[in-house]
């Protein structure tokens, strides 16, 4: 499969708000191709994976405009989580905190679960990116 057809693939999964300009990274553990495909043949081998993928601009400026009310529920149950260690490691606080209500702009990021928990994405705006989970 190419990159291009893997981004398109990927562009569907996620909520009609949410364009993608390109795909970043496509990535399973070692092994897990293998199982995957054994797993198509066989049934009953789970399959996980991940998709990282560049956000639009014009999506990223929305979002960070907005914020949490840029997204539409639908199928997904959303949240915000702010940064709180520049660092990122160490320190006592970690490097996120979830919050219910930021102000428009104020979110580092946004994550989503699908209402039936076999996936999930994070967004980032300011580096605009997204990250596609799944498992089955």
């Amino acid at each position: 499969m190419n990159r291009a057809l893997i981004h398109r693939r990927a562009q569907r999964l996620l909520p009609a708000g949410i364009e993608t300009c390109g795909l970043l990274h496509f990535g399973m553990a070692p092994g897990q191709v293998e199982r995957a495909l054994l797993g198509s043949v066989f049934a009953g081998e789970q399959v996980q994976g991940v998709v990282a993928l560049r956000l639009s601009l014009s999506t990223a400026l929305a979002i960070r405009r907005k914020g949490l009310r840029y997204f539409e529920p639908g199928n997904w149950v959303y949240s915000a989580f702010a940064a709180t260690d520049s660092s990122g490691f160490g320190g006592d606080a970690g490097g996120a905190v979830a919050v219910d209500a930021l102000p428009a702009g104020h979110g580092a990021g946004y994550s989503a679960v699908a209402q039936d928990g076999r996936s999930w994405f994070v967004v980032l705006p300011v580096e605009r990116m997204v990250v596609y989970g799944w498992w089955e």
